[in-house]
């Protein structure tokens, strides 16, 4: 039981709460860059048609569309009756958009083509053979909209040094001319032009940051899953392109050269921009589970910090670096686990960097299933 002492200390709530009241100063411009235009906003126009459309985050500006028609669907769908709740900590980053009675219908669509009541969420009772017809349409889309998931060996021999290529960032949509310069274990990547590293700043709010971001590698055809930072360092090679020195691009699999070890925080970003994020996160250890919610916190990432508590988010911290890096434990028969990690971080209303020690609660239902964040006492 918490002392009442260590009830009183900073706490990080799990519950859902209203983001212009939690959201620091620092961080709110960011964040609601990101998620103030409603989600799937657009319909479909016509009676006969279906509009697809899928986007990484809910208010992701980068999406993809197409438009079908089918009447036996869309008599399956008018007769569906509800079904079980939909329980995923995400909603299907993929919606369907028709007509029905003159009103627009808005459901969500998952990659095995179940339909989902976005509002109630609860899945729609379909036959095989119109969950088929769904699937193969939100297959087809979303491998148009996300990147293939490539290791970096496979990735390295689609990008050798001094190819050019574009990069994507897939939530603001805007994108850059870029070139690997070097790199063994990453892609060491500068802007071609002033031009293009305008672009690349202008993606992190007009300043060079560590965070790391979604991005999709587009060359000779091929569209690759990957993760970057925004931040000049080590070694220049483009002169005249306003970049004092190359930025990294991770893959599946990448590591850092200095550490040569995995970078979480890529990881699951190469697995955003793969439209893999909740299967990823699904399969994590505690350990790599806290290390997502860290990632999130320290970028004000809504997102992360949903798919990891199975709840909507707000956080009261600017920044977030985990100090302590414990051994896996063997979790295999436990269904709670508390676990205590050292971070260093900025509070909300605060410049001043500060080692904390967070406390976190995790569980899951049975052996068989994930574990989500329950609670995150910072003391």
């Amino acid at each position: 039981m918490l002392s009442n002492r260590n009830r009183s200390r900073l706490r990080l709530l799990l519950a859902p709460l209203l983001l212009a009241q939690l959201l620091s100063p620092g961080m709110s411009e960011h964040v609601q860059a990101q998620y103030t235009e409603p989600m799937h906003k657009e319909a479909a126009t016509d009676a006969a048609t279906f509009r697809l459309q899928v986007k990484a985050a809910p208010g992701a500006r980068y999406q993809t569309e197409s438009t079908f028609d089918d009447k036996s669907l869309q008599r399956a769908l008018e007769s569906a009756a509800a079904g079980v709740p939909y329980i995923e900590p995400l909603l299907p980053d993929t919606t369907l958009s028709y007509y029905k009675k003159d009103q627009t219908q808005l459901l969500g669509v998952t990659p095995t083509g179940e339909a989902v009541d976005l509002a109630a969420k609860q899945t729609l009772q379909l036959s095989s053979k119109a969950q088929a017809a769904l699937r193969e349409q939100v297959r087809a889309l979303r491998a148009k909209h996300y990147g293939e998931l490539l290791t970096w060996e496979e990735a390295s021999l689609v990008l050798p040094k001094f190819s050019s290529f574009t990069v994507l960032d897939v939530e603001s949509g805007l994108s850059f001319e870029g070139q690997r310069r070097a790199g063994s274990h990453h892609a060491d990547v500068q802007p071609l032009t002033k031009a293009d590293s305008a672009t690349l700043k202008s993606i992190y709010g007009g300043q060079w940051s560590w965070d790391r971001r979604a991005v999709l590698v587009k060359l000779n055809g091929r569209t690759l899953a990957a993760s970057m930072h925004g931040m000049p360092h080590g070694g220049d090679g483009i002169p005249g392109n306003d970049f004092n020195g190359h930025f990294c691009i991770h893959f599946l699999g990448s590591v850092t050269h200095g550490s040569r070890s995995v970078d979480p925080a890529h990881q699951v970003m190469v697995h955003r921009a793969a439209g893999l994020l909740n299967d990823y996160v699904s399969k994590l250890s505690p350990s790599a589970l806290i290390d997502v919610w860290i990632s999130g916190a320290h970028q004000g990432d809504l997102q992360l910090l949903q798919v990891t508590t199975g709840q909507e988010q707000a956080l009261h911290v600017r920044s977030m670096r985990r100090l302590s890096k414990e051994q896996e434990q063997d979790v295999s028969q436990l269904l709670q686990l508390d676990t205590t990690v050292d971070v260093a971080m900025t509070g909300a209303r605060s410049s001043a960097v500060s080692t904390r020690r967070v406390l976190f609660h995790l569980e899951r239902a049975t052996l068989q299933d994930r574990w989500f964040i329950r609670s995150a006492i910072i003391q």
